[in-house]
Formats: structure tokens, C-alpha cells, sequence
């Protein structure tokens, strides 16, 4: 059938070809800067992060776009999002390709949490990630209150907050763990009856918006000794949840998700890790917590002494969840890695001192982000590295982030 509006091309005439030409020429976009910049950027926003600086590299003009925050909008506006490495830390700062950091937007001042010592704690347990979303469960805001979770929406670039259940006693919601478990929020914190210590574990239900109960944890943790409190923190496998008690590092408490039942699991005895019952002040955040991170189905643990001694030189155990296992490995990875479903293993390195342990040495270190490839299922080598932008004391945790 014949179209009713037939399309008829119009060559353009030759003066307006040659001021093309010569604007080709001139521009740092070379011949691409005859395209309307929103077509070019449509274009451009759906190349993969890796191709990013190769593209950026090839002019002026490039790098421009590619470093603005309208290609940002852009690739927004296209949904598109790519797993990148967020440190959370005095600030919020996201590695968005092999060489560009990229400063997060700020919580509000009536969000914001208290830094030091009271961030730490909350920083460490009490975050985690669930596709292009970051939680902080807990802390103590500046106005001396409560915070609940914060919620970081990477796709929007926006803060806001998901109230905390009043199931949790005032006190304990300084100090909470957070993990995403199949797609889901899980929120832990410790609730006294009587004179016993529970886990009181909770879910975020996104649909209904609101909290829903989990099994509580049996048996009862131990009465705390004089002075001291239990200090959780926890790490997602599958569908499991693996609870580490600071304060009796012998075994994880395991809560299965799709069973909502309890179980132990042994921890070995040369799986050392600090025992804050040995010793150490209540609530004292200079012990070196411990290097817990999951690699897809490992679990690694590496032991991080008070001397600082290096751990890229001792050996270290990881938990393999599917053959239910300990497997020793020669050397170690430093506290802050970050593992990858894909091949991409990156660690925060010290460069003034050791990987583990920075109190008492600069309080102004450097540091930098090490790229590892993984060369086989169980072993990986180092292929680049990129400098932070911040002081290595000033992170506490990284974590991968689908971001745009």
C-alpha cells in the first residue's frame, strides 16, 4: 500500500555540507557534534561503565559529557545501572568506572548521624545493600535521637527514611545489623527480657510498609559480663542469614529465610578472631572488628590483630555454604573488600600502615582501591589500582552499589 505521507530526502545544499564539515573539524567532538547533544547522550548512556574512559580518553568535548552530570541524568533517565564500589565511610563516595569517584548526596541535617565512635559502629553492622538501594539501620542522630534506617535510593540520588519498629528498646537502636537477604531488608538488634539477652530479629515488608516479626533467636545469648554488651554483625548467603556475637565469636547463629528457623554452626578453633571478653573495654571500637565478607558462597573470616601485623601474609578461612566446609587459604585480603558476581574483587588498602588496623598510627594514611581478576574459582591475581579520595581511616565499610 502506498504511504499517504511519502518521505522524500532533501539534500542539504553545499554550503550548509561544508559548514558542517569545518565545524567537524574545529569542534572536540569531531563529526558527532552535528547530532543533537540528547541524541549523542542517549547514545553514549547505554555504553558499558568499562567503556567509559576509553570514551572520555579520545577528546575534550568527550570527556566533558562523559564526566557531566547531564550524562548522569541521562543514563537515569534510562534506567541503566551498573554494580559499582561505594565507601561509606566520614562521606559516601561510589568508584562509578576503573578511575572515577563520584561524591554521593549528602543526608539531610535532620537525618544526618552522629560521626565517630556512634557512625562506626553503625557504619560496620548496620549497613546494607539491596540492588541500587543502601540502608544504615540505626545510630544516634545529631539531635541526641534515635535514627531509624536510612535509605539511600541510588537510581533517584536521594535520602529518606523507613521509621524503625517500636519493638526495639530506645537504647538498642544505636546499635543494629542490617543485611539484604533474598531481595528482603533484615533488621537485628537485641532485646532483655528479664535478665536474658535475645536477637530480635525483623523484616521489612516494602509492599505493605511495615515490619514484619521473625523468630526470635533461641537459646538466649549469655548474660554479659559486668560492664560489657554484645556486639552483632552479620553477612547473607542464599537465603541465610549468618549472625557473628562479638562477644562469643565460637559460632554463628544461622536464620533461614524461607524456613524461619534457627541453627548453630561451629566456628573452628583456628578460625581466630577477636574475643572482646579477653580483656578488652566495653564497647571499644579501636579492637579490630573482624574481616567478615561474602564471596558468593564463601564466607571469609579474616583474623585482625590489635598489633597490626599484617594479614596478606598469614593464612586465612572462608566457609564454603554449599559443602558445608572450612577451607584454609594462603595469605589474606584486607578488611575492606568488596567480592563481585562478577570477576571484579576490589580492596581498600592502607598505604601508610596495615590493612586492618589503623588506630595509633597516621590518622591522616592514604589509601587506595586494588582491582583483582579472578583466575580460577578459588584464586585471583592483581590487575590495577586507583587512589581514594578520602583518608583510608576515614572509610568503615565498601560495599557494591547498582548505580547509574
Amino acid at each position: 500500500m502506498e504511504s499517504k505521507y511519502p518521505y522524500t530526502f532533501k539534500e542539504p545544499r553545499r554550503a550548509l555540507v561544508k559548514a558542517m564539515q569545518r565545524r567537524a573539524k574545529t569542534s572536540h567532538l569531531g563529526a558527532f557534534q552535528v547530532l543533537p547533544e540528547h541524541v549523542m547522550l542517549s547514545c553514549l548512556a547505554r555504553l558499558p561503565r568499562e567503556d567509559h574512559d576509553a570514551v572520555a580518553d579520545a577528546s575534550v568535548g568527550f570527556r566533558a559529557i562523559m564526566r557531566s552530570e547531564r550524562f548522569l541524568k541521562a543514563r537515569r533517565a534510562e534506567e541503566i545501572t551498573e554494580e559499582a564500589l561505594v565507601v561509606v565511610g566520614d562521606c559516601f563516595m561510589a568508584l562509578v568506572s576503573g578511575r572515577v569517584w563520584r561524591r554521593l548526596v549528602p543526608m539531610s541535617a535532620e537525618m544526618r548521624i552522629l560521626g565517630g565512635l556512634h557512625f562506626g559502629g553503625v557504619a560496620r553492622a548496620g549497613t546494607a545493600v539491596i540492588g541500587s538501594e543502601l540502608f544504615l539501620a540505626g545510630g544516634m542522630k545529631q539531635n541526641s535521637t534515635y535514627a531509624g534506617v536510612s535509605v539511600y535510593d541510588a537510581v533517584d540520588d536521594e535520602w529518606f527514611t523507613i521509621p524503625l519498629s517500636s519493638a526495639y528498646p530506645q537504647g538498642a537502636r544505636r546499635e543494629l545489623f542490617a543485611v539484604g537477604c533474598a531481595g528482603r531488608l533484615y533488621v537485628g538488634g537485641l532485646c532483655r527480657d528479664d535478665h536474658e539477652w535475645r536477637i530480635l530479629l525483623q523484616s521489612f515488608d516494602p509492599d505493605a510498609q511495615r515490619w514484619v516479626d521473625m523468630p526470635p533467636m533461641p537459646p538466649p545469648l549469655p548474660v554479659a559480663e559486668s560492664g560489657l554488651g554484645h556486639q552483632l554483625v552479620a553477612v547473607a548467603v542464599g537465603s541465610e542469614i549468618y549472625v557473628l556475637d562479638r562477644m562469643e565469636p565460637d559460632f554463628f547463629r544461622v536464620f533461614d529465610t524461607e524456613t524461619e528457623t534457627w541453627r548453630t554452626l561451629d566456628i573452628p578453633e583456628e578460625v581466630e578472631i577477636v574475643d572482646l571478653r579477653h580483656g578488652y573495654a566495653p564497647y571499644n571500637y579501636t579492637v579490630p572488628w573482624p574481616g567478615i565478607c561474602v564471596d558468593r558462597t564463601l564466607i571469609h573470616l579474616t583474623d585482625h590483630r590489635k598489633d597490626g601485623e599484617p594479614s596478606d601474609g598469614r593464612e586465612h578461612y572462608a566457609y564454603d555454604t554449599v559443602n558445608d566446609q572450612w577451607i584454609s587459604f594462603d595469605g589474606g585480603m584486607p578488611r575492606h573488600t568488596a567480592y563481585s558476581e562478577s570477576d571484579r574483587i576490589l580492596s581498600v588498602v592502607n598505604y601508610d600502615g596495615p590493612d586492618d588496623y589503623i588506630v595509633g598510627h597516621s590518622l591522616y594514611s592514604r589509601g587506595g582501591v586494588h582491582v583483582f581478576e579472578r583466575r580460577g574459582e578459588l584464586d585471583c591475581r592483581i590487575s590495577g589500582a586507583v587512589d581514594l579520595p578520602v583518608r583510608y581511616d576515614a572509610v568503615e565499610r565498601v560495599v557494591y552499589v547498582d548505580m547509574p
